[in-house]
């Protein structure tokens, strides 16, 4: 639209409005002409097309079903998209009366005065506060219905020519999969499609040559993928062969669209069954290689690597490839969700000895290890898995140590985000394991272990299970034992007694013997009062609970005092065969 600035813009359509509301069909319809030539984003025209109430004007016309009225509303629906584009007025157009009355224009068998009104919709949905009078109204499932516009005959009000039929229809089915693209990013919405047919009419749009509609059938099919029960759906009706027929496109769009979808779908590993026989990562790694140059494929296709590196049998095929110089290069030039994927991928393929041996040649491990210090949380998360599975490896033990990994580690339980600190505490859990089985010795971090006594605080059991597991370990060693009990770790270790959840029960009872293993801490946890709750676990139903139960008893069992306060709390002892 062209901006000007014209003094006596207010006074022209204020005078056209009149005439809109006030004249006769031919009035109205020629004002509305002029009204779409005069329109323009300066002040006084927008000051009067509100003063004016020019879009509740133009609904009302479109609300109208007299005779001869076809015209006008041609005629307002131009001006209406036009309108569509600033945002000052778009609210009342987003209003629940105009989504209603726009999508009452898609019951018309007029196509091409639907094809305006689905323009419009196309524009509007991307806000919000259409998402829900959308759903009300129907609207959802009249959009459903227009993707089958193909099987449908056509009303033309001109005589049409069948190239020009056929346009009209994959316009409409455009927009129709554009506007549901969008609709779909509501939970509520998507819910309306899966009671619907509508994995089939997309499998027919995928398979179809008219690339404008498949791509956003693609886009729609993601935002119901993220439903589990829809995700399983397009799983089981094989489209994921086609969706691989369209990545292979030379069309950019088509092949982004294509792989977002995969990527998607790829939660569910029962997604790559139908790849193994088409030498699909053998595919994905060639493009990975070639496509540097386009940020947002290669975020997409190093996610879906990460997946693939899930599957034992893609892996294997990562050896033949020879993917670590490759994955390591791409960590030095790529933007960091590229990194965080391929980070993951790297800790899935850490198992296979091969790759674990390449990974070493390529200087992968430093390079993961200056990332530690990202402020980017999945990246983070990925890098404390991998670092932990390849702690396995005591060559890159030795390189953590030198590279001063397992302090920066301990520094990412300083980090705000829960996920971040329970990554942490769990690979501090299985390096330190490690270490121990290796003979390799390192100082445990100060700083670190008042973070893990903080964590005990939190009452997310992600973070609980491993803070408990970690002290477990590091209770075993002397030095370490001796700041947690200055810490006060009994008192924070039976906050958590009363908790009903076994797993966690579990880990705290391992926590509370390798404290007891020492006099210090024993005195610490009876004078905590820790006794009466672990008798108590000792009749369990979960035998490793009433194990791990007994073996922190046996440690506080040492006590001179112990037997008088079994004896205060008037609990029997419990019998060795009902422990065991």
């Amino acid at each position: 639209m062209v901006i000007q600035a014209s003094p006596s813009s207010y006074k022209s359509i204020s005078t056209l409005l009149t005439y809109v509301q006030g004249g006769n069909i031919t009035t109205t319809t020629l004002a509305l002409v002029c009204l779409n030539e005069a329109l323009t984003y300066d002040a006084p025209c927008l000051q009067a097309l509100i003063d004016g109430k020019a879009v509740k004007l133009l609904l009302n016309i479109l609300e109208a079903s007299f005779l001869c009225v076809r015209r006008s509303q041609f005629a307002a629906f131009r001006c209406l998209s036009k309108l569509s584009g600033c945002r000052v007025l778009q609210k009342d157009i987003m209003s629940p009366r105009g989504v209603f009355l726009l999508f009452s224009c898609l019951n018309n068998n007029d196509y091409e005065l639907m094809l305006c009104a689905i323009h419009i919709l196309s524009d509007v949905c991307s806000d919000p506060s259409c998402w829900k009078p959308s759903r009300d109204c129907g609207g959802v499932q009249k959009l459903i219905n227009l993707l089958s516009a193909h099987q449908t005959k056509l009303i033309c009000t001109t005589q049409t020519s069948k190239s020009e039929l056929l346009k009209l229809k994959l316009t409409v089915a455009e927009y129709s999969a554009k506007s549901l693209s969008i609709l779909y990013k509501d939970e509520e919405n998507r819910r309306v499609a899966s009671a619907s047919n509508i994995i089939n009419i997309c499998q027919f749009w995928i398979r179809s040559k008219h690339q404008n509609v498949t791509i956003p059938i693609l886009i729609l099919l993601q935002h119901l993928s993220y439903v589990m029960s829809f995700r399983k759906q397009v799983n089981d009706s094989g489209m994921m062969l086609d969706v691989l027929h369209h990545l292979r496109s030379s069309n950019t769009e088509l092949k982004q669209a294509a792989a977002d979808l995969i990527l998607i779908c790829a939660d569910d590993q029962s997604t790559f069954k139908c790849f193994y026989k088409q030498e699909f990562v053998t595919e994905v790694f060639q493009m990975l290689c070639s496509y540097n140059e386009n940020e947002d494929l290669m975020i997409s296709l190093s996610g879906i690597i990460w997946k693939c590196s899930q599957i034992k049998i893609c892996v294997q095929q990562f050896e033949v490839l020879n993917v670590m110089p490759v994955f390591t290069q791409l960590l030095e030039n790529q933007p960091v969700q590229v990194k965080a994927y391929i980070v993951g991928a790297i800790g899935s393929c850490l198992k296979n000895l091969v790759l674990r041996d390449m990974l070493k040649k390529c200087n992968g491990v430093e390079i993961m290890v200056s990332f530690l210090q990202t402020t980017f949380i999945p990246l983070i998360i990925n890098l404390n898995d991998a670092l932990a599975k390849g702690s396995e490896d005591s060559e890159i033990l030795i390189q953590y140590i030198q590279l001063d990994a397992v302090q920066l580690i301990w520094s990412c339980l300083r980090n705000a985000d829960f996920l971040v600190q329970s990554s942490a505490a769990t690979a501090l859990c299985i390096i330190l394991k490690n270490m121990k089985n290796a003979n390799v010795q390192m100082e445990n971090s100060l700083d670190g272990i008042e973070c893990i006594i903080d964590l005990l605080a939190s009452k997310r059991k992600e973070l609980l299970i491993p803070a408990c597991t970690l002290i477990h370990n590091l209770a075993k060693d002397k030095n370490a034992l001796s700041v947690l009990v200055e810490f006060n770790v009994a008192s924070h270790l039976i906050r958590l007694i009363k908790t009903t959840d076994k797993k966690l029960l579990r880990q705290l009872c391992l926590a509370v013997a390798s404290c007891c293993s020492f006099k210090k801490g024993c005195e610490k946890f009876a004078d905590c009062g820790i006794t009466p709750s672990l008798l108590k676990h000792l009749k369990a139903k979960n035998k490793p609970l009433r194990i791990t139960a007994a073996s922190a008893l046996a440690r506080i069992a040492s006590l001179p005092n112990w037997c008088s306060v079994v004896s205060q709390n008037r609990i029997i002892p419990v019998r060795i065969s009902t422990i065991l």
